[in-house]
């Protein structure tokens, strides 16, 4: 029996977020790649968003890459570039006018713990940025099998990632990056890989 296990949201105002489920930035590899954004919006360089309002230098992908949207009602939209080796990226952009959430509000509940390492603020032409870096258990692309008793279960990787969080006129973005652990690599080296492949991406992300 078959069977895929998914983490649940800790907090109100993290899950708001969760609902959507060393790399410099560059175009896409000439491979095929997997997604459901259509062409006048994603070329090898660039994706740009529904309307127009923000658009991103794509990050570097390798093989089984995959740039997928998510709509998640009128005020909820997100996009996720990933790739066969675990590696991962992803803008979620949230109509913040009825909900009024604030950075500190999210800032609050993500202290320190298992599941979040870091916890700080920075300015950036962005302005108030919260930035968090943490383990998202089962977030991966990847996924893994193996036998528990007489059951093999199929179960996604965790992800070690690195967040951005921020306001920008109506709207709250989360942009995050993230790896997956393979073997020989330590926590430390995972987390600061997501810490400079977050840095990477943002470069590339510009507003209308």
């Amino acid at each position: 029996m078959n069977t895929t296990r998914l983490t649940s949201p800790r907090h109100s105002v993290l899950s708001f977020f969760l609902l959507v489920t060393l790399a410099s930035c560059a175009t896409l590899p000439s491979a095929s790649v997997t997604t459901n954004v259509p062409s006048d919006r994603l070329s090898q360089a660039t994706y740009t968003s529904p309307g127009g309002g923000y658009s991103v230098t794509l990050p570097h992908l390798k093989a089984g890459a995959k740039v997928e949207e998510h709509q998640v009602g009128s005020e909820k939209h997100g996009v996720r570039f990933s790739d066969a080796f675990g590696t991962a990226y992803r803008i979620l952009r949230v109509d913040n006018t009825v909900d009024k959430f604030t950075v500190e509000q999210i800032s609050d509940e993500s202290k320190a713990s298992e599941l979040f390492r870091e916890n700080r603020y920075l300015d950036s032409d962005r302005g108030k940025e919260l930035r968090l870096v943490g383990l998202k258990k089962e977030g991966s692309p990847l996924i893994s099998q193996k036998m528990e008793g007489d059951e093999l279960v199929t179960r996604k990787n965790d992800l070690y990632k690195a967040d951005s969080i921020f306001m920008h006129g109506i709207y709250m973005y989360e942009v995050s990056a993230g790896v997956t652990a393979s073997q020989g690599q330590s926590e430390e080296a995972l987390f600061d890989e997501a810490k400079i492949n977050l840095e990477a991406f943002l470069k590339g992300l510009s507003f209308k």
